[in-house]
């Protein structure tokens, strides 16, 4: 009984911590939508540190502090779970989930690179307009 314990505690603690920050993400991103949705709707001008904040998003090099956010951690979480699952003689198959954050952050610092190339031209002439700036309105 104290093994499922030890396990739900290894899996679920980084799941509930993963589901708290999505969700509070989430929460600010919905507010965020409403406010302009409502400031669009009384047809005043939008703020430009909203703007600033939404285009600051699709920014590259933040993918590669995300990656290494997931990537470096997930190196001991993964080599703690395969000396784990070694230790206590788990299957082999057991401990591929420990490497799961390293998966997530190679991918981060791969949209990463990938942005680079695309900004940089080589991917081709498929740029996208990433300007967050709304038209202003006329009055007719």
């Amino acid at each position: 009984m104290e093994d499922i314990f030890g396990v739900i505690g290894v899996f679920g603690m980084p799941v509930v911590i993963v589901v708290i920050v999505f969700g509070f993400r989430l929460l600010r991103y919905n507010q965020r939508q409403r406010t302009i949705r409502l400031a669009l709707e009384k047809g005043l001008d939008l703020s430009p540190f909203l703007a600033e904040e939404a285009a600051g998003h699709l920014q590259p090099y933040r993918y590669v502090l995300r990656g290494l956010l997931w990537a470096l951690p997930g190196l001991l979480i993964g080599a703690g779970v395969t000396w784990s699952a070694i230790r206590h003689e788990i299957p082999p198959y057991a401990a591929m989930f420990g490497w799961i954050p390293v998966a997530v952050g190679a991918a981060y610092l791969i949209f990463y690179r990938l942005g680079l190339v695309q900004n940089s031209g080589a991917g081709g002439d498929s740029h996208l307009d990433t300007s967050l700036v709304a038209p202003r309105r006329t009055t007719e």
